[in-house]
């Protein structure tokens, strides 16, 4: 079957054939791929400088950002049967089972020594078939399986906020979102559909097709660094840069996340974290009620802003995708179905 692979031998990203799955055993699903969104992981994946074969394997089947199909279903599956539209979760948890990966946790692996389908030594979802475990398959109802492929990505948006209004101990309810791509705007989206005054920073030009798709929203956009004291700042740049600057903007008792910011040399306001009585925390991946919770919040967001989110690809353009400028859409997807 088809299957985009990065192939650690030529360190090239190679379609290929592979064999197709055995049928599902006991708790499992054999799933028909029907789109895989791309994001700046899978270009690292593609330049080679993040991700891991499986063990003993050449290559890696890339594709995290997964919208599936159940054809069958192995026995003692519960709350699944063929025809149901799930979205598979991304981390599996480690063959130590700490204590956060044996309480449903794995986002927040102890070990680090997970496994990440897609991305980290196990194969992925850019291919036609896969088996999963049943319990790592989110349903989707019908309706939304259109947009399947953003949950997750807004699994991590809702871990992200989640953790900020956990820790922040400002009673304000002004934001600031660094960034315009995908991430971006849904972090702004749903901290307006929790009731913040939202502003997203970002160098895109003002009348930018991403910056649309906050105006319908009345979310205010700016490519003018330093707007006035937020209370929750989510950094989804991918800037260490800017993510330090922006300190400089939390409110007293406000609460940062980082999602994506690399090393920054800087200097660090240790001080104003102690005397202002703010919090910065880093997030990566989601855990399943995160999932849950962008399935619950999916369709909340307006039509023409997933919509206008997504530009679609075929199965063979993932050069375009993957090495080069895909487009205005924030999300590049592949459909695998054509």
């Amino acid at each position: 079957m088809r299957s985009i692979t990065a192939d650690y031998g030529s360190r090239r990203l190679v379609e290929r054939d592979i064999a197709e799955p055995p049928p599902p055993g006991p708790g499992e699903a054999r799933l028909r791929i029907a789109a895989v969104g791309v994001c700046g992981t899978d270009r690292d994946l593609a330049s080679f400088t993040a991700g891991e074969p499986p063990a003993g394997e050449s290559f890696l089947v890339i594709g995290h950002e997964a919208l599936a199909q159940v054809v069958e279903c192995g026995a003692d599956v519960a709350g699944l049967s063929p025809g149901d539209w799930v979205v598979p979760t991304v981390r599996r948890a480690c063959p130590a089972l700490c204590p956060q990966c044996a309480a449903g946790r794995r986002d927040l692996c102890l070990t680090l020594a997970f496994t990440e389908r897609g991305i980290w030594r196990a194969h992925g979802y850019f291919t036609d078939y896969a088996v999963d475990r049943a319990g790592d398959l989110v349903p989707i109802p019908a309706t939304l399986a259109e947009y399947g492929f953003l949950v997750e990505p807004l699994s991590v948006v809702e871990k992200a906020v989640s953790r900020a209004l956990y820790v922040v101990q400002s009673p304000g309810r002004r934001a600031l979102v660094l960034g315009l791509g995908p991430i971006g705007i849904l972090a702004a989206t749903v901290l307006s559909l929790r009731g913040f005054e939202v502003t997203v920073f970002s160098a895109e030009s003002l009348d930018h097709p991403r910056a649309r798709l906050l105006t319908i929203q009345n979310i205010r956009y700016t490519n003018t660094f330093g707007t006035g004291p937020a209370d929750v700042i989510i950094e989804a740049a991918g800037s260490g840069e800017l993510a330090l600057a922006a300190l400089r903007l939390l409110a007293p008792g406000g609460a940062m996340v980082v999602l994506g910011a690399r090393e920054v040399v800087g200097s660090v306001p240790f001080l104003d974290l102690l005397v202002r009585n703010q919090t910065v925390a880093g997030i990566v991946n989601a855990s399943r009620a995160d999932f849950d919770a962008a399935v619950a919040d999916l369709p909340r967001i307006p039509e023409p802003v997933r919509s206008g989110m997504i530009e679609r690809f075929r199965f063979s353009d993932f050069g375009s995708t993957l090495y080069g400028n895909a487009g205005a859409a924030p999300k590049a997807v592949h459909m695998v179905w054509e």
